[in-house]
């Protein structure tokens, strides 16, 4: 992943041998060109597509404030070593509002004006697909979406340019199977409802097929326009049939009209719910109401015993600006940024056809393990020539060949009405 580099100081080492020469002078001289030469010059810039308005935007501003205490961190290593040639750029965020069209455009002017290296984004799965086909892959730019999940992004034919840090729903489903059957049991019978995105969908069918594959029966099945202006028929078809539970997959926007509309529906209990990691926000909930959440549970993918989780929490909550909450995903910005700037020092340039292909071995082993708090050494071994392997404060990531993070952690999650609290937690390897 360093060639060009290596390269470039066996070429000076061989000049220099042949020059020979004897004096305490000379020898100083050699000494400070071979530093010269080692050290890398690049500017890394990083554009941010997230949402601050619409779906999702309860966490988009956490995860803009998770990219730049990351690059406070960087620039902190960065001085530390005396690379003064390196720069990390995080241009201010673009709002996709949870809308696809408005993530194409921000991430095109990114792109094409503001001359990004890495695009970081978005969140929802719906708009982060769109601008990797359209934007990113044709461009050629790296693109690291922090909390996209879709299964269909693994597939995507990328050539290596777009990654994720949470891990595909492939997963997720088989954690609600766990955690309904963990419930209700096998063989009970659950009505599932979702909004009729990339996320919702896809996770909606997964969940359907590990139900019925492990026994249990689908009632209703039914999906919704997130866009449409009320969900009066959709909460009927959904409340009905006396099931034994319910899985719904939402965001807190849309929910907060389905989840009213469930209760005037009557037959709906939330205690009896399961939804997934999008509505794991307490703040989001209340304001919703107790009728439609008090009792309610969940999964979803979590960074509870991650490497670096506590120091990470400690470091954004004295580092992020006023105000801003600690929601329990801004791990995922931070180490998207910490992998982009560490591939491109790996690769000893901000190209991205040169940087993605460091990505996966900064991300793994057989590195020496570093979190962000040895930052500064892992610097060092990267200058060195040497292997590392982050330890992120998400999770250990350690990037599969698709792109996805090799292992994830799930929890279930439950809200009392006031607060949500972790009720258990469990693994999951990766796909291949």
């Amino acid at each position: 992943m360093r060639p060009p580099l290596k390269l470039l100081v066996l070429v000076l080492a061989v000049l220099l041998a042949g020059c020979g020469g004897d004096g305490d002078d000379e020898e100083e001289a050699t000494g400070t060109e071979t530093a010269a030469a080692e050290a890398p010059s690049f500017e890394l810039r990083i554009g941010p597509v997230l949402p601050l308005t619409g779906d999702l935007a309860s966490f988009g501003p956490s995860q803009a404030e998770a990219a730049r205490v990351a690059v406070d961190r960087i620039r902190q290593a960065l001085t530390a070593k005396g690379l003064a040639d390196v720069e990390v750029t995080l241009l201010d965020v673009e709002d996709d509002g949870g809308r696809s069209q408005a993530g194409v455009e921000g991430a095109t002017k990114f792109v094409q004006t503001d001359d990004v290296n890495v695009l970081l984004g978005t969140m929802a799965s719906s708009v982060t697909i769109p601008i990797a086909e359209s934007v990113t892959i044709p461009n050629e730019v790296v693109q690291i979406t922090p909390t996209s999940t879709a299964p269909e992004i693994t597939d995507i034919e990328d050539d290596g340019y777009l990654w994720r840090i949470l891990s595909s729903d492939t997963l997720q489903g088989s954690a609600l199977v766990d955690a309904a059957a963990d419930a209700f049991g096998n063989d009970a019978t659950i009505n599932v409802g979702a909004r009729n995105d990339a996320f919702g969908t896809a996770l909606k069918q997964l969940f359907e097929q590990g139900w019925e594959d492990g026994g249990g029966t689908i009632g209703a099945s039914v999906t919704w326009n997130p866009e449409a202006a009320t969900f009066d028929t959709e909460a009927g078809q959904l409340a009905g049939g006396n099931p034994d539970g319910w899985v719904i997959i939402d965001f807190p926007e849309t929910f907060a009209k389905v989840g009213p509309a469930l209760v005037r529906a009557g037959g709906w209990d939330p205690a009896k719910t399961f939804m997934t990691e999008a509505m794991r926000n307490a703040d989001e909930l209340t304001k919703i109401g107790r009728q439609a959440t008090a009792g309610l549970r969940g999964t979803a993918p979590t960074s509870e015993d991650a490497p670096a989780r506590d120091a990470f929490d400690q470091l954004f909550e004295r580092q992020a600006k006023e105000g801003t909450p600690l929601t329990g995903f801004e791990g995922a910005s931070f180490d998207a940024v910490m992998l982009a700037f560490l591939a491109a020092l790996d690769a000893g340039s901000s190209d991205p056809a040169e940087m993605k292909d460091s990505l996966q071995a900064v991300s793994g082993p057989p590195g020496t393990k570093y979190t962000f708090e040895q930052l500064d050494q892992a610097v060092q071994d990267l200058l060195d020539g040497k292997d590392v392997d982050y330890e992120g404060a998400w999770g250990p990531i350690d990037f599969d060949d698709n792109g996805d993070p090799g292992s994830a952690i799930y929890e279930v999650w439950m809200f009392d009405g006031s607060e949500v609290a972790t009720q258990k937690t469990f693994t999951f390897a990766g796909q291949d």
